[in-house]
């Protein structure tokens, strides 16, 4: 680590009584430390107690220097062209060469920390808690997916402590300081600002402001030249200008920092949109013929699922917007930030979701489960198809199109409602099935055509009745009672329609037949013309 003057003043400055600085290079490397002897050499670090010092420091290239009682300084012995800072409270320069060389010590044992860090392949969480000391402020990510990961405290954040913004994320952010997404009104915000949209592009640090009049200093982190992730924290001022050798221990640990979260990325353990499981889940979901179903086992084993756990699955509709493309992965993380054992995927403009109940033995859970969606949907303006429950993850495509058209279906429908689960829309799909390429009067039974007509000609209604027969399971006395009429009238009546019709209602297949006829024409609202008092023959 290359020790500079600003950062030796800004580290100092935590343990001492600090009195001023000036740094016009600040970035002074400094190789060795001296007493002041009335010489100086670039890349030394002078140490001057006023007390001895009685006539102008003279130097022709630039030096740092460190005064002690200073009170009475002349500050027109101070060289132009050097980097220099004033401390109080120090005895002599004996006591400031400890304070000096501990400090040095520990910016080179931080350094040494951070290497091994890096080495060891430390997550993300553990080599954030070697910021620690280090700034003034915590420091923390915001993702491209707008989670928050905390790296060296769980407080001061003000962005979420503002009274606008949902109290709930800031609770949430307390509770686990790791991996939590932004709230959805912060984000809206943040989707809304110019300055936040130009940003992304940054390649170096700079300030900014977010809508809360809140400034934060930033570097942005690339993989491949695609934005991925931004370290913040605030800065820190000195006369007005952000202090030097703060900005440089911040770029240094950057450096490192953004290494490790690019590893951190692979991690298992933290779902992301390139890692493992939502590889699997896409090809599982859209390219199945390739998927070897041993590796797939494994895959799953390391996340703890397994293919004969209970799933769901679910596709969203969203509402676009130019933002769209922003929000898609935002909306994800919030998804399996909700319920961690799901994995989502976005397909073109909808997202999919694969949701495992078996990690949860809650036996409450569906219930829960469907009670936390109607929320998803309300917040994030979309409607759901939601797929039966299944046991073999390798059919998850088929299930895929049972919730696309639950979501079709449901929304054809029933407009107003938030989401829709394909069992309570598997008939309406199976009669947009069956009407599809033909016509309904070429699908009834014939006798069910034959009694149409035969109503029509002479005014009785046998299709009505013969209905109600059937939905009672040809019980007379059931369908006398619905139809208020007498049992031995219905017995003749049924008698005559079975001369007309020439069928027989005891065969399964037939009186089946004869269910599937008068749903369809239910569905078409066709009129049966039910009466109290039947015309008879």
């Amino acid at each position: 680590m290359t020790i500079t003057s600003a950062i030796l003043f800004t580290q100092l400055a935590k343990n001492l009584d600090f009195i001023e600085k000036r740094a016009p290079s600040n970035k002074l490397e400094i190789n060795n430390i001296r007493f002041y002897n009335g010489k100086t050499e670039i890349g030394t670090l002078y140490l001057v107690d006023c007390k001895l010092l009685d006539k102008a420091i003279v130097a022709k290239k630039p030096c740092s220097l460190i005064f002690i009682n200073a009170e009475n300084l002349n500050r027109d012995y101070i060289p132009k062209n050097c980097d220099y800072a004033i401390f109080e409270n120090i005895r002599n320069n004996y006591e400031l060469a400890e304070q000096v060389y501990e400090t040095i010590n520990d910016l080179q044992k931080w350094d040494c920390d951070l290497k091994d860090g890096l080495v060891n392949r430390y997550p993300l969480d553990e080599f954030g808690v070697l910021s620690q000391g280090k700034f003034k402020h915590s420091l923390f990510i915001i993702t491209h997916n707008f989670s928050l990961l905390s790296l060296s405290s769980k407080r001061n954040y003000e962005f979420l402590n503002d009274d606008i913004v949902n109290e709930r994320a800031d609770e949430a952010l307390y509770k686990s300081n790791f991996g939590r997404t932004l709230n959805m009104k912060y984000v809206r915000r943040l989707l809304s600002d110019r300055e936040y949209d130009k940003s992304l592009s940054y390649t170096d640090y700079f300030i900014y402001r977010d809508s809360f009049d809140k400034d934060y200093l930033c570097m942005n982190i690339f993989s491949d030249g695609r934005y991925i992730a931004r370290l913040m924290t605030k800065p820190v001022y000195y006369n007005e200008e952000l202090d030097e050798g703060f900005l440089q221990l911040f770029l240094h640990y950057y450096s490192y920092l953004k290494q490790i979260y690019l590893r951190y990325t692979d991690d298992p353990l933290i779902k992301t949109t390139s890692d493992k499981l939502h590889l699997l889940m896409d090809d599982m979901l859209f390219n199945s013929t390739n998927v070897d179903p041993v590796e797939a086992n494994l895959i799953l084993q390391n996340y703890g699922w397994s293919m004969n756990n209970r799933f769901t699955v679910l596709k969203f509709s969203f509402f676009k917007n130019s933002k769209w493309d922003e929000m898609t992965e935002y909306i994800c993380g919030k998804l399996e930030e909700t319920w961690n054992n799901s994995c989502a995927i976005v397909n073109k403009d909808d997202i999919v979701w694969v949701y495992n109940h078996s990690i949860i033995k809650d036996n409450s859970d569906d219930h829960k489960f469907f009670h936390v969606l109607a929320y998803i949907v309300r917040d994030f303006v979309c409607k759901a198809g939601v797929s039966d429950q299944f046991r073999d993850l390798s059919k998850v495509s088929s299930y895929l199109i049972q919730a696309d058209m639950a979501l079709k279906t449901g929304q054809k429908n029933n407009p107003n409602k938030w989401y829709f689960k394909f069992s309570d829309y598997a008939l309406d799909y199976m009669y947009d099935r069956i009407m599809n390429d033909l016509s309904y009067d070429q699908l009834i039974h014939k006798s069910i055509r034959t009694l149409i007509d035969y109503d029509k000609k002479n005014g009785t209604e046998y299709l009505s009745t013969l209905r109600c027969y059937i939905y009672n399971n040809c019980n007379s006395t059931h369908t006398a009672d619905a139809l208020y009429i007498h049992r031995t009238t219905l017995i003749r009546r049924i008698e005559r329609i079975l001369e007309l019709c020439d069928v027989d209602l005891n065969d399964p297949n037939t009186h089946m037949y004869l269910i599937i006829s008068f749903w369809i024409l239910e569905k078409m609202n066709f009129e049966f013309n039910v009466s109290n008092n039947p015309v008879e023959e």
